[in-house]
């Protein structure tokens, strides 16, 4: 029996995969909903520092996880930031939303299982990187207004290869003991529309506004709708992400500056190149923490 699990083509496992979806026989990634609440609330201008500070404070261990990446060399090393009040004066609210953000999806990012565990990592710091690199593109292509948009957009953009490889996951703990799909058949649903259909669906449950949705949903397309600067930037930091060898898997066709996103955002060689220092510098802070 584990031969047959181990032999599983990935056109079955897909199949699995597919109907395990459409029955929701799996648990959904759950999205904070303190998290989700400060999104929310920073459009709002009659929203106060008190608002947002009470909201965080409904969840004690997500507050706990805030001032301690507040307090980290990644956000500048303000190791005299003990409550949440102070970080959100010191850091902006957008800032301490993003943080919020960050430290509640990454909890998401975990398994048991070796192989699957594996994966999550790198689709972790794939996610990480882009949302960065999203906010970085946003700062400095015209479009400053939209960079926590753009940020949590990236964030999010491959939120529907979580469900995929957490469905796998739990078919495979379902199975005999030791039961194993190849690497190949994984990415062959990775590389698939499933996980773009699948996190469109679940965001489209999390109520956020429709332009996160379409970042999900169409990042991958190879014929893209017409010209969106939330799209063009998450599709230009994935290439950006896999030239630099941040992708799920390895890719060396990524050719960011030639592409289409790059010359409709306005960005040069140049301009990619301290792209790519930004991102190395802001991964070395989260190493060095």
């Amino acid at each position: 029996m584990q031969a047959q699990h181990a032999q599983h083509s990935s056109t079955s496992l897909q199949q699995l995969v597919s109907e395990a979806i459409a029955c929701k026989a799996f648990e959904l990634p759950v999205f904070n909903e303190v998290a989700l609440k400060l999104q929310n609330v920073l459009g709002d201008e009659d929203t106060t520092i008190e608002d947002i500070e009470a909201l965080i404070l409904e969840d004690p261990a997500l507050a706990g996880q805030i001032l301690r990446m507040a307090n980290s060399a990644f956000y500048k090393g303000m190791k005299d930031i003990k409550t949440i009040k102070r970080a959100i004066l010191r850091l902006g609210a957008e800032q301490v939303a993003s943080i919020a953000m960050l430290a509640s999806q990454k909890n998401a990012y975990h398994s048991d299982n070796q192989q699957i565990m594996t994966l999550m990592q790198k689709l972790w710091k794939h996610s990480f990187v882009c949302a960065v690199g999203c906010k970085w593109i946003a700062l400095n292509s015209g479009y400053a207004s939209d960079a926590s948009v753009a940020f949590l957009s990236g964030l999010l953009h491959d939120i529907g290869k979580l469900i995929v490889l957490k469905v796998i996951e739990q078919i495979q703990s379902e199975g005999d003991a030791g039961a194993a799909f190849s690497d190949a058949a994984i990415f062959e649903i990775l590389d698939s529309t499933l996980p773009n259909e699948s996190g469109y669906a679940l965001v489209s449950t999390w109520n956020l506004p429709e332009p996160y949705g379409v970042a999900v949903r169409d990042n991958h397309l190879s014929d893209p709708p017409d010209y969106q600067p939330l799209l063009a930037t998450v599709r230009l930091m994935n290439l950006v992400a896999d030239s630099m060898g941040f992708g799920v898997r390895e890719r060396v066709d990524a050719m960011p500056a030639a592409s289409q996103e790059a010359h409709l955002l306005g960005l040069n060689d140049i301009q990619l190149a301290e792209l790519e220092i930004h991102i190395e510098d802001t991964l070395q802070l989260e190493v060095d923490d």
